[in-house]
This record gives C-alpha cells, structure tokens and sequence, in this order.
C-alpha cells in the first residue's frame, strides 16, 4: 500500500524537480518509514494500509477498495431482491385470482337461500344444493391431484378457473328460473360443474405454492387463506351493495368477470407453473429407480395425520351447518342486503386475522396448541350464536356479530394449522417434500373438508327446521365439543414427541465428549 503522504496527495520528495530532488529522495524516505512507524504504534502494530484514519473533518476515511466492496454489496443486495420479484411475479395473477374467486364463492351462502325460499323451495331441499356442491367437490378434490401428476398444474388450473366463471354466470342467471322443482333443477346441474372447477383450481393453486415455498408453508397457507377470507369478506359486502343496487344476478356477473382478467396472464407465464411438476418427473424417476417409492395412502391410516384432517374439517363443517341455517335464523332482525353482509363480512374479516395468526404459530412450530384454541373458540362462538338453551337471555344482533368474530378465528386455526401439521407429519413419516406429496396432501385436505361440509347442510337444515334455530345449534355445538379431547390429546402428544426428540439428539451431541473425557485420562 503507498504511504501516508502519498494517498493523501503529499509528493515523495515534498518539491524539487526529478532532476535537482536527488538528496530529498533520502528525507522523503525518512519521513515515510516515521509516519508508517507512527501509524503502527497508534494502531496496536495493526497493518497501515488495512487501517481506517481520520481525515481533516470529522468523518473517517475508508480505503478506496474496502468503499467500492461495500458499494457493490449493496449494489448486489438490491438486485437480489429485484431478482426475487421477477423470479415469483408469475405468482401474482394466481394472488388475484383466488381473491376474487373467494369474493364470488361468498355469494352463494348468503344470497342463494334468499332466492330459493322467495320461490317456494325450502330449506331442507335448497340444503341439498349446497350438499350437492360439496359432493362434486370431493369428486374433484379426488381427481385433481391425479390430473396434475398426469397433465399439468397449470390446465388444472385453468380449467379450475375458467370453469367456475361460467358457473358463476349460470348461477345468476337462475334468477330467471321458474320457482319451485324446475330452479332447485337448475341450481344442482350448476353446482355439478362449481363443484368439480373450484376443487381442480384449489387444489392445483395449495400445490404450487406449497412447492414454491417450503421454508414458509404456514406463513404461505396463513396467506392463501387471508385472501380466502378477505375476499369473501369484500365479495358479501359488494354483494349485499349490488343487490340493493339492482337484483340477484349483479354480483355474479361482476365478481365473475372480474375473476377472469388473470385468465389469460396466468396462461402466458404457464411455464413458471409447470416448472415444478417438470423436476418432479426428473425427482420420480430417480425414486423409482432407487425403489423408494411408496403408497400415498399409507398416511390415512396415521393416526395423528387422521387427527390433522378430523380438525381441519371442523372448519368446513361449520360452513356447512351454517349454510341453510344462518341467513333465515336472521329474518326475524329484519335486516338490509347490506347490513345481512356486513354479518359475513365480520366472520371473514375474523378469519383473515385470524390466518395471520394461525400462519405464526404454525411458523413457530405451535400447530397443535393453537388449532386447540381455535375449537375452544368454535365452541364458545356456537354457545352465543343461538344463543343456549341453558343461557339466561335472548338473541340479539350484537351476539350474532360475537358469534362470528369467534367463528372467524377458530375456523382460520383449525385450517391452517390442521393443513401445516398434516405436511409435517408426512414428511415426518418419510414421504419427499416435492410437488407430488403437496399435491396429494392439498386433495386429501380438500377431500375431508368437503366431507365435512357436505353432509352437514340438510342435517342441519332439517334439524333447525324441526326444533328452531337456538336448539338446533346446539348439534354443532356438542359436535365440536366432542371433538375438543382429540385437540387436547394432539397437541399433548406434539409436546412429548418434541420432548423425546430433544432429549435424543442431546444425547448423541454429548456422547462423543464423554466418550472423549476416558481416553484422555487414560493417556
């Protein structure tokens, strides 16, 4: 490195000519070897040219080479993060997407009923509907993660999407149906095709995004299931407005063509989401030829796996209940199209927020203890929605609005962490963490929520019928509380599985020193 005098733009002989300097080349010598001796000292004997000195101000001076380093880190840190965004932008038409999907899903529990039962049909029978879509659901959920093995992700889901477009519209245009068997027709040939549309779309979407990131799975199916919730939030609240606004059909039609705008940008960066399923061949191949591969459905005989999806179909089943149940129980309240969405509005604004959090303690590792808050919240949301029968007061409206922020939060918890703790456990039990495995775990998720919300809408609309609505809730209500035990005991064995592995692995990091302490006294 120069010397002192020299990087601080001082001359080697301090003037003089090259030619009349000879006898100053000495002194310049001199004078160098007792500034670098200087700087040695002061320095703790540190090398001079690594060395930041102060300059004639107050601020420090830095090398030249060490500032160009720090200014190419920084350069490098901000082209990283711009790279970033490029590489996962394809991601944000699906982010559309399943907003405004969930916006136009949110339109049938509170509006439909009110079509239905203005043209003659009655509960238990438009209950069927709803039963019905949830069939077709669990045929889809079933198909789907057999068609992305053997097409693509990205023809499922667009065939997921496109379809439940044109479903959309068909099922505003019911409101041109004749009344009675003729529309509750109709309604079932157009949830035939919701049905099997919106499985393919959810399950191709939880797979990719899965894939995409593992490191953040609860973080990411906590932020799937925000936009599930905040656009069913937005989509009540429109729908209600529109309703107002005109008639029946308005939200479908604008919920449903606002849902294909991603449509065609989603079918131009179709090779961002096929790229996974294409390592996944290359990923097969290699376990088959090492004769690793094994059935998927060895983990439906897992009993904690088993566990994770009984939870999580807790949530779906509460939508089923409250399907044909919710809207009429508030006819009596006499309310508005606006107001009767502002009831939804709250429980998906709950279960928005309530995914955040469920997505940090999944983060965290807490999967099994909040999923057991979340059936404690379901429990007390369906002790003040009717309200009990044991209660000492009366429904009003601000227990409805209570009843849902508590249905919000425990639906949100039991979902994600119920959907976060069934991932762990499969690759827990030894299956790849790859496209195929999220694909079967995202089928086998929609499959037992679809169950669950498929059987509950005529029981539950046939009971409530039969003994009103406050006696009838209480059907759900013993039906979670039965199953809190099993949410206790899961997250109990979670806490000793954790225990058992911590004392094991503390085990192996000691042995080798205390096989070491012997050998060293004995020598």
């Amino acid at each position: 490195a120069p010397p002192l005098t020299t990087r601080h733009g001082l001359s080697g002989s301090f003037g003089g000519s090259a030619s009349s300097n000879g006898a100053g080349k000495g002194t310049a010598a001199f004078v160098n070897r007792a500034f670098e001796s200087y700087e040695r000292s002061a320095n703790d004997g540190t090398d001079v040219a690594k060395t930041v000195y102060p300059s004639y101000g107050s601020a420090p001076w830095k090398d030249d080479g060490e500032a160009a380093k720090s200014n190419g880190q920084a350069a490098k840190a901000t082209a990283g993060w711009w790279e970033k965004f490029k590489r996962d932008a394809w991601l944000l038409p699906l982010v559309h997407s399943e907003f405004w999907i969930s916006a136009a899903f949110s339109l049938i529990q509170p509006f439909y009923p009110i079509l239905a039962s203005s043209r003659g049909i009655e509960a238990w029978k438009y209950g069927f509907v709803f039963s019905l879509f949830k069939v077709f659901m669990l045929i889809g959920s079933i198909t789907a993660e057999k068609m992305i093995n053997r097409i693509t992700p990205t023809a499922c889901y667009l065939f997921g999407q496109g379809g439940f477009f044109i479903f959309t519209i068909l099922f505003g245009c019911l409101y041109w149906s004749p009344g009675g068997n003729v529309l509750l027709g109709l309604s079932i040939a157009c949830v035939v095709l919701g049905g099997i549309t919106n499985t393919f779309y959810l399950v191709s979407m939880f797979a990719v995004f899965t894939t995409r990131f593992p490191k953040y799975r609860g973080g990411i199916i906590a932020f799937l299931e925000f936009l599930w919730g905040s656009g069913n939030m937005v989509g009540s609240a429109i729908g209600g407005a529109l309703i107002d606004a005109w008639a029946y059909p308005l939200p479908f039609f604008v919920l449903g063509a606002i849902t294909m705008l991603s449509f065609p940008v989603i079918a131009r960066f179709s090779s961002k989401l096929n790229q996974y399923s294409e390592e996944e061949e290359n990923d097969d191949a290699c376990t088959e030829k090492g004769g690793q591969s094994r059935s998927y459905y060895w983990l439906l005989i897992d009993p904690v796996f088993l566990a994770d999806m009984m939870t999580l179909m807790m949530s779906w089943v509460i939508l089923g209940f409250n399907e044909p149940t919710l809207e009429p129980s508030l006819e009596d309240f006499n309310l508005s199209g606006t107001v009767l969405g502002s009831v939804y509005t709250v429980q998906f604004a709950s279960y928005s927020l309530g995914g955040f959090i469920a997505g940090a303690f999944s983060h965290y590792k807490l999967e099994t203890f909040y999923s057991m808050v979340g059936q404690l919240f379901t429990i007390v949301a369906y002790l003040v929605i009717g309200p009990a029968p044991f209660l000492p007061f009366t429904r009003t409206l601000a227990l409805v609005y209570i009843s849902q922020v508590f249905t919000g939060l425990g639906m949100s918890a039991q979902f994600v962490c119920g959907y976060c703790h069934g991932l762990k456990r499969a690759v827990q039990r030894g299956y790849p963490d790859n496209l195929r495995t999220n694909g079967f775990l995202s089928s086998t998720v929609l499959t037992f929520a679809v169950f669950g919300a498929m059987v509950t809408p005529p029981v539950a609309g046939y009971v409530v019928q039969l003994y009103g609505y406050r006696k009838g809730t209480m059907l759900m209500f013993g039906i979670l509380v039965v199953w809190a035990p099993a949410t206790i005991a899961l997250w109990l064995h979670s806490v000793f599985d954790a225990r058992k592995k911590g004392a094991a692995s503390e085990k192996e990091s000691s042995g080798p020193s205390n096989q070491a302490g012997p050998s060293m006294t004995r020598i």
